[in-house]
């Protein structure tokens, strides 16, 4: 690992780095292509599904910065970096950090033919190497810049210590002050700090998520991205995640909690962080970008890619100051021993005879020491000890001080902790990413209408970009931002999906709009809801109305108890359509729904077809027929789950056909429908 002893390499250093943040993917779809939701094992033909798209460009500027291809979503491991290697005399709220050099090569920019966005200039995670110096490297005497008072003072009180356990237990009563646990639910699940922490750099509505090269669009949870403990629940908790998140404590504090892709999060269990083994028997290899995004593992172990290493490490050494006493888990009825990191790979064990600990402590020193704290990770920190935007409406209101100061790292668990050291002789994040520095750093999405109905004008209430400073905050920004779209009405000329940019003063930035084209259709969009409806009786042909289009309605389940308790059905008050069928909870069976038909009485005339339905919850499945008579306009779709966005399914046939329109769900547990819409030809 390259050491730099000289201030001369430093400064040097410094003034060639740049820090890139995480694009968020793109997904779009055309009106005969398949758009799959954001697991990775979901896929259809001639599914239509307007899924919220995004994808960010920054232009070269003077803020030296530029987002990463839309195509394929990258993040940057380099930490921000200004021209100037000194913080700002501002003081920031948020905690930034200093890292380690890093031997790890550029993700590259890959695209795919699902979509349609392309940035105008990419920019991969770069070796943390070219930015920053290793967190073993000496010190430097000016690395506080002439005794200035970094984050606010949090770290006022720690001054020098003897060795590591005296700094362990400095650090733990510093993090301690302050500190709120979170809720992991509390009447619902709190994605919104995992939001906050963690959403991409130029687009605050897509999340970076680890174990994955692609960035997911917020609302796509638990199918899409899940919370993810990077020190296991179960191992720290002794007993399982779901039991471990009722306490308020180890297994709900976010600096730990990372948004993760879904198939990565449920991939590792609770495997210890690790090089897996190739000749293992139940060895996988789901890396991209030459090993810098995705995973690897084995029967034992999880290999997260490059770009995941060091902020996960990080995070376990927090934990194991954090809860490194032993303590009372009054839910599940635990004596919870202090956390600790161990050598050799740990078991979950569950009770009171659970290690409370997780295993590789050479190799987590290894990639704290290798990859740095980069912008994305940073953020994190910032975001949980500040933000009150969640359930509970306070913040965590700690920092990760393995973030702000990475070179504690080696003083608490390493090879210098039996050293005493000085909190000056160190190099604060802050010195190198500017992170207390209050001035303009770059514009983001803040938020954006993606999905437009056909005949539909964009205006500037459809779209908000945020003017980002270098210490985090933002504040909306409206002068001299340009939209390519702003007034367009849209038509079928405009495809399935169009791309809008946004230009800036400094940067410019994209994302796909979905086009809906239900609202050109002669029946024009008819909303459906539960009126009507009697759950109690499957298998018989209900009549309802839609829109002053009567249809009928014929359900189907394997629930024993119908005819008495009936299906779960209710109206979705917020966003309209109708819910059909539950998963069964607290050990009650499921009243789900394995067939559901929405067939209209009349015959029509039909070229187009088109509803909108999303499958209820995690564990539901649906595919979807439509059919005109006999003739098939859409075939065995698969209707994914999502959380708070309805899907368009739906197609154009070449020629028109003649019969009664018809919907079939083929599937288990839970089904929402929202609206339907067909164009009628008049022969």
């Amino acid at each position: 690992m390259k050491k730099f002893k000289s201030l001369t390499c430093l400064f040097a250093l410094i003034l060639v780095s740049a820090c890139n943040g995480h694009s968020s993917a793109t997904f779009s779809s055309s009106i005969n292509e398949v758009s799959s939701s954001s697991s990775s094992t979901e896929e259809s033909s001639s599914l239509s599904s307007y899924e919220p798209s995004s994808s960010e460009t920054s232009s070269a500027s003077s803020s030296s910065e530029s987002s990463s291809s839309s195509s394929s979503s990258e993040s940057s491991s380099a930490p921000l970096s200004s021209s100037s290697s000194s913080a700002s005399s501002s003081s920031s709220m948020m905690p930034s950090s200093s890292s380690s050099s890093s031997s790890s090569s550029s993700a590259s920019s890959s695209s795919s033919s699902s979509m349609s966005s392309s940035a105008s200039s990419s920019s991969s995670r770069p070796s943390s190497s070219s930015s920053m110096p290793s967190s073993s490297s000496s010190s430097h005497s000016s690395s506080q810049s002439e005794d200035r008072v970094y984050y606010d003072g949090y770290y006022s009180s720690l001054v020098s210590w003897q060795n590591g356990e005296d700094l362990k237990n400095q650090l733990h009563a510093i993090i301690r002050n302050g500190y709120t646990p979170l809720s992991y639910t509390k009447s619902g699940q709190n994605y919104a700090t995992n939001i906050n922490a963690d959403h991409t750099k130029y687009d605050f509505q897509y999340l970076d998520t680890i174990y994955s090269a692609k960035d997911t669009y917020q609302s796509e949870t638990n199918k899409g991205w899940q919370r993810e403990h990077a020190f296991c629940a179960s191992l720290m908790c002794g007993t399982t995640t779901g039991n471990a998140v009722r306490y308020k404590g180890r297994a709900t504090d976010f600096h730990n909690l990372f948004a993760a892709d879904a198939g990565g999060n449920q991939g590792r269990g609770n495997k210890n962080y690790g090089y897996s083994d190739p000749d293992n028997f139940y060895y996988i290899d789901r890396t991209t970008s030459n090993g810098q995004d995705g995973y690897k593992s084995d029967e034992t172990i999880f290999e997260p890619g490059y770009k995941d290493r060091g902020r996960l490490a990080r995070a376990i050494f927090y934990m194991a100051t954090m809860y490194k006493d032993d303590e009372q888990d009054t839910v599940n009825n635990i004596e919870m021993k202090g956390l600790t990191i161990v050598e050799n790979p740990v078991s979950y064990v569950a009770g009171n005879d659970c290690a409370f600990a997780i295993g590789n402590l050479s190799i987590l020193l290894d990639w704290s020491n290798t990859y740095s704290v980069d912008y994305l990770e940073m953020q994190h920190n910032v975001a949980v000890y500040s933000s009150a935007d969640n359930l509970d409406k306070v913040a965590q209101g700690n920092r990760n001080p393995f973030v702000d100061y990475p070179e504690l790292v080696d003083y608490v668990f390493g090879s210098k902790k039996n050293m005493p050291g000085t909190l000056k002789s160190l190099i604060p994040a802050a010195y190198y990413l500017g992170s207390e520095d209050d001035s303009l750093s770059h514009y983001a999405i803040k938020e954006a209408k993606r999905e437009h109905d056909l005949g539909e004008s964009l205006t500037s209430d459809d779209y908000k970009v945020v003017a980002v400073n270098n210490n985090y905050t933002y504040e909306i920004a409206t002068e001299d931002i340009t939209h390519s779209l702003l007034g367009h009405v849209f038509d079928e000329n405009d495809g399935a999906s169009v791309e809008a940019k946004i230009t800036t003063p400094i940067n410019e930035l994209s994302y796909v709009i979905n086009l809906n084209p239900m609202g050109l259709c002669s029946s024009g969009i008819l909303p459906v809801n539960k009126n009507g409806i009697n759950n109690k009786t499957p298998d018989v042909d209900q009549s309802v109305t839609y829109g002053g289009v009567g249809f009928t309605l014929n359900f189907s389940t394997t629930y024993s108890d119908v005819a008495t308790n009936g299906i779960f059905l209710q109206n979705d008050n917020q966003k309209g359509g109708f819910t059909f069928g539950s998963a069964g909870t607290n050990g009650n069976p499921p009243r789900d729904v394995t067939r559901l038909e929405i067939k209209s009485k009349q015959s029509y005339t039909i070229n187009k077809a088109y509803i909108k339905a999303t499958a209820s919850n995690t564990t539901s499945y649906y595919n979807l027929t439509i059919k005109v008579g006999d003739v098939v306009l859409l075939d065995n779709a698969l209707v994914p789950y999502n959380t708070t966005n309805y899907q368009l399914f739906g197609n154009e046939l070449l020629e028109a056909a003649t019969g009664q329109l018809s919907f079939v769900f083929t599937g288990t547990n839970a089904i929402k429908v929202h609206s339907i819409a067909f164009n009628e030809i008049i022969v």
